[in-house]
């Protein structure tokens, strides 16, 4: 008869691998936490694909985030993913809206927890953490608590062999 310990432990290992599995996308996950600590969490789409994530139009990933965000992490995200944070609700680059371009380099990126008012320090072209880039920015106006929209494009998988 198994130890009660073994049975234990394998009942707490079953549980961290099912709340992962839920928590993160099989493309990898970009985490949004607000001044509280709660948790937007945007699922990265499928290779060579594009997703945006307005926090004000239909249909909402994460009700009542817009303007709540000041935190972001990547969690498994692939290299050369393509990410805006905006101002504007369908994450425009406008002349009058302030946002960021951020670009993954590694295989799998994943990040510290980022003040995204931090972000708005870096220069175009900067390395903001190993994986991590800043492509291009444009702040109009402070930008804590401002993000209405996330837009992420993947590049395409490689070919098969």
């Amino acid at each position: 008869m198994p130890s009660i310990k073994v049975i234990v432990a394998a009942l707490l290992l079953s549980s961290q691998l099912t709340y992962s599995a839920t928590a993160y996308s099989a493309m990898g996950t970009i985490i949004l936490r607000d001044k509280d600590n709660a948790i937007c969490s945007l699922p990265v789409p499928e290779p060579g694909q594009s997703k945006g994530y307005s926090f004000v139009n239909a249909p909402l990933q994460c009700e009542g985030w817009n303007k709540r965000a000041r935190t972001l992490e990547l969690a498994e995200v692939p290299s050369a993913t393509r990410i805006i944070l905006s101002d504007s609700v369908d994450c425009g680059r406008y002349s009058s809206n302030s946002w960021l371009v951020l670009k993954t380099r590694k295989k799998q990126t994943n990040t510290s927890i980022i003040a995204i008012e931090y972000l708005t320090t870096f220069q175009k072209d900067a390395i903001i953490e190993p994986g991590l880039q800043m492509i291009d920015l444009q702040i109009k106006t402070e930008f804590r608590d401002k993000v209405s929209c996330v837009h992420i494009t993947t590049s395409a998988a490689p070919p098969s062999p």
